[in-house]
């Protein structure tokens, strides 16, 4: 159902990481600079995030068990001491096919992709099924862009020390998406 409102009866949901602010200004400027260069939209800094888990559309009466996965997997987090997750966004990024330009890890992330393994694991066992896409983790920072725009490599790497995740809503309109936490998980023993 992609590029279309959900029904009133579903909800269009993911996983994701917020950024935490002083590295949200730092994405939205780095968003609308490129955005300036070739145009396209850049992303507004409250919409910025990192994708664990994409689920797409989801009838809202298996919110409840999509929240207990995600509890599950904060458990998890803590008995294994992933958080806080500390990585770098330190390589620009476009995809031609879909006008992207957004910004990422160079190399993989151990914990990172352990996280979003974990995550599709435990949507997995409760019925749901993700994007058949590999995880590439990413922010997005302009959508409709023509071309790439120039990379700013001077402007990396920029840190990232996660110390919780959320389950997101996307409820569209005329000027791109909004996002509504669902529920977070601030992962004890983190700050």
């Amino acid at each position: 159902m992609s590029g279309q409102t959900a029904s009133p009866e579903r909800a269009r949901v993911f996983f994701a990481l917020w950024p935490e602010a002083a590295l949200a200004e730092r994405l939205a400027a780095l968003a609308e600079a490129q955005a300036a260069a070739v145009g396209g939209r850049a992303m507004a800094r409250e919409t910025l995030h990192l994708t664990l888990a994409f689920l797409g559309d989801v009838p809202l009466a298996t919110l409840p068990a999509l929240q207990e996965a995600g509890r599950i997997v904060a458990r998890q987090q803590v008995m294994h001491h992933v958080f806080p997750l500390e990585f770098s966004l330190d390589h620009f990024g476009y995809w031609q096919h879909n006008h992207l330009a957004w910004i990422g890890c160079r190399a993989p992330v151990a914990a990172l992709h352990g996280l979003a393994d974990a995550l599709a694991a435990a949507v997995g066992e409760r019925g749901f099924a993700l994007e058949p896409r590999p995880f590439v983790p990413h922010v997005t920072l302009v959508r409709r862009a023509p071309v790439a725009p120039p990379c700013r490599e001077e402007a990396l790497p920029l840190a990232w020390r996660a110390t919780d995740f959320a389950l997101l809503r996307s409820r569209r309109h005329a000027g791109g998406a909004a996002y509504e936490t669902l529920a977070r998980w601030p992962v004890e023993g983190s700050a």
